[in-house]
């Protein structure tokens, strides 16, 4: 298994997670886990990319479409992921003693591995 797959499927798990970890704590609440506060959805676009590191490899016509598309959906994640960090550093902000806490970062952290992981495997070389 090539590298870049690993590292793509490490991303996921990682981000996966992070979903269980507080992503903020507000004092009516307590801590809010990333399911309550909606950060779920990055496991869509991750998902579908841990199923694409997992098919192994493709004919030669079909490489650069799949690595466009495995591209576009770490692309997304990212963007849902920050988007993510930014809700909880609000939703944080507006209530007095609320905090964020690792959830939303490991989830980031995790999102941003799958890119990296994406981006090498278009570098990888054949024969």
């Amino acid at each position: 298994m090539h590298r870049s797959r690993l590292l793509i499927l490490a991303g996921v798990l990682v981000a996966g997670l992070g979903l269980f970890l507080p992503q903020v704590r507000l004092p009516t609440i307590g801590p809010v886990d990333g399911f309550d506060g909606a950060a779920w959805p990055v496991m869509l676009p991750l998902g579908a990319l841990a199923v694409l590191a997992l098919l192994g490899d493709r004919p030669e016509g079909l490489r650069r479409p799949v690595g466009v598309a495995a591209a576009l959906l770490a692309c997304a994640a990212l963007g849902f992921a920050a988007a993510k960090v930014i809700d909880a550093a609000s939703a944080a902000g507006v209530a007095q003693g609320g905090a964020v806490r690792s959830g939303p970062w490991v989830v980031l952290t995790g999102t941003i591995l799958t890119v990296v992981g994406t981006v090498l495997s278009f570098s990888r070389r054949i024969g």
